[in-house]
């Protein structure tokens, strides 16, 4: 596995996190504008990754194990915290 693959599974858990803060929290967005914004910030920040050559060099799976596994903690925790 890429880091370019990792930093994008990362990208697109805490979009959908930040979006869903902003809808409950903040303002009450439409489901299509929702959406709409969810796609552009995934989108936009996988092309900003994609720039940089430095991270296309392999991960090991011990580092990927662990990477995946504190997005999927720091996920639940973060809904559980501001009650998403």
């Amino acid at each position: 596995m890429k880091l370019k693959n990792l930093v994008n599974g990362i990208i697109l858990a805490f979009s959908v996190v930040l979006i869903r803060f902003i809808d409950v929290q903040i303002y009450d967005m439409n489901i299509v504008i929702t959406l709409l914004l969810l796609v552009a910030l995934i989108y936009g920040s996988m092309r900003i990754v994609e720039r940089f050559p430095s991270l296309d060099q392999p991960v090991s799976k011990r580092m990927s194990f662990t990477v995946n596994t504190l997005v999927i903690v720091s996920i639940f925790l973060v809904f559980f915290i501001f009650k998403l």
